[in-house]
């Protein structure tokens, strides 16, 4: 049996190897390296031929070298005798492939060993491509929990609460282990599930914990080339749907009865601290009348105080009342114009308006149905929302414009050719941060303090009110100090409510 020499490792091995010759100028530095020797698989790599190699320069075979890193460090290796390995897409000279590059001086000689690694990195690439799809799977799930769990129990992605059902309430870092965050016995059957995943199975399972029910479904997540490579936990705490529909029937005309008694409270308390309010002021402004000179600076003070507080007392009264008058409209609705409604509300705002310098555009707007006077009253809350939260720098400009929705579009239910609008009030205000969206529509919240804007935290609350009315939608979007954008959806055409 004949012995294997070095020269069979040379030109059996799948890589590639090139054996150079460095070529000096007179200063010997070197300025380009000569093919000294080449082996087959170098050859097949590269895609040339022995005669277009041997003997021929890098630099003349391969003119994409020069522009790149790879040359220098090919004369750092000559210089210092110090190797090196890098990985590098080559894009030019007929090739579009990753390789693997290492350099090694020997007696003078620069050898370099390089193999194809672009199988590698289209797998790395899909494995990244795969990750940002789930990644907006999960965030297209709004109301879900969700975590991609890999083979080895690491948490690739997480949102929300997705382990509530087994104890664990908190944050869940990325990368994090399952048995890092969650006891022995906890993990048990997760990891079980898990293990059925990776089989390629679906598994539902449904758990209750004291008054709460979570269903969860664990998905196996798929690669581009459908191998299984995670288990995707999706969570929904579904309580409530659980109740048989007689106890849905009965807790949601439990949640109306408290909801009108609500609205009947907010309206007779209200009304009843109109009279003594109104004593409170009619008898401090006779005391202001009468007996101001009598008072000290003090009693001055402590004298204008209470007056202030009563105003303000008789502002958030006045709009309690508005907003306990917002009730439900018992299909009292008619076509309306909203060019024209707009219109008179910009005439009622004539004063307000000017006095702000305002600027008001308004656009084309559609034929609707709906109650006139409420929604008379969302547009000038909206509009006066628009004035009061301008920049001290600045004019405010108000543009009020209007498009079509289609039915596809609307979590607004339609059916046939019904169609919804979507109405725009756009300012170039102070804006707000977008993280206080889910705040800014609730009764009695204030993103300011009083001394900086005046108001009861009332008029976007009764904004929303008016749109429930109206089988509509309302929403904000904005960026602090670029404006604020307020779209509310409403039908064409109004539904029966019952």
């Amino acid at each position: 049996m004949n012995e294997v020499t070095l020269e069979d490792l040379f030109e059996t091995t799948e890589d590639g190897i090139i054996i150079f010759d460095p070529i000096y100028d007179e200063h010997q530095q070197v300025i380009d390296f000569e093919y000294h020797k080449i082996n087959q698989a170098g050859l097949r790599l590269l895609h040339r031929t022995h005669n277009e190699l041997i003997g021929n320069r890098l630099l003349l075979a391969f003119p994409g070298v020069g522009k790149s890193d790879l040359f220098q460090r090919y004369k750092r290796v000559i210089d210092t005798g110090t190797s090196f390995r890098t990985e590098f897409l080559y894009q030019d000279d007929g090739l579009d492939t990753w390789f693997s590059n290492t350099g090694h001086r020997v007696n003078q000689q620069l050898l370099v060993h390089f193999s194809d690694i672009s199988g590698y990195k289209r797998l790395l690439e899909e494995k990244a491509k795969n990750e940002g799809l789930y990644r907006a799977l999960i965030r297209a799930l709004p109301t879900t929990d969700v975590a991609l769990i890999d083979r080895q129990y690491s948490i690739r992605i997480a949102k929300g609460t997705p382990f509530e059902a087994y104890g664990y309430q908190d944050h869940i870092p990325e990368q994090a282990k399952l048995t890092d965050i969650l006891d022995q016995e906890a993990s048990k059957p997760i990891i079980k599930f898990c293990q059925q995943c990776f089989k390629g199975k679906t598994i539902k399972e449904e758990i209750s914990v004291d008054d709460t029910k979570y269903r969860l479904s664990f998905v196996p997540a798929y690669d581009y080339e459908r191998l299984v490579f995670g288990c995707l936990v999706v969570a929904e705490d579904i309580g409530i749907f659980s109740l048989s529909e007689d106890e849905l029937r009965n807790k949601l005309y439990a949640l109306e009865s408290a909801k009108e008694s609500l609205e009947q409270f907010a309206y007779v308390a209200s009304h009843d601290l109109q009279e003594p309010l109104r004593k409170i002021r009619a008898f401090g402004d006779r005391i202001n009348t009468r007996f101001a000179d009598q008072l000290n600076e003090t009693g001055r003070d402590y004298f204008n105080r209470m007056q202030h507080a009563a105003q303000r007392m008789q502002v958030l009264i006045d709009d309690l009342l508005k907003y306990s008058r917002v009730g439900r409209v018992q299909n009292d609705f008619e076509s309306i114009d909203l060019n024209v409604l707009i219109q008179e509300v910009l005439s009622d705002m004539e004063t307000t308006i000017e006095e702000a310098q305002a600027v008001v555009d308004v656009k084309d707007l559609p034929t609707i149905e709906g109650e006139p006077i409420q929604l008379r009253q969302l547009f000038q809350n909206l509009i006066s929302n628009a004035i009061k939260f301008k920049k001290d720098n600045s004019l405010p400009h108000i543009t009020v414009s209007a498009q079509p929705v289609k039915s596809e579009e609307s979590d607004i239910p339609m059916s046939g050719e019904d169609m919804s609008y979507e109405i725009m009030v756009k300012d170039n205000g102070i804006g707000f941060d977008e993280k206080y969206l889910d705040r800014i529509f609730n009764i009695f919240q204030r993103l300011h303090g009083r001394n900086q804007y005046p108001g009861t935290g009332i008029g976007l609350a009764i904004c929303r009110k008016i749109i429930e009315n109206h089988q509509g939608d309302i929403f904000a979007t904005s960026k602090l100090d670029e404006g604020a954008t307020f779209h509310v959806i409403l039908p064409q055409q109004q539904s029966l409510m019952v």
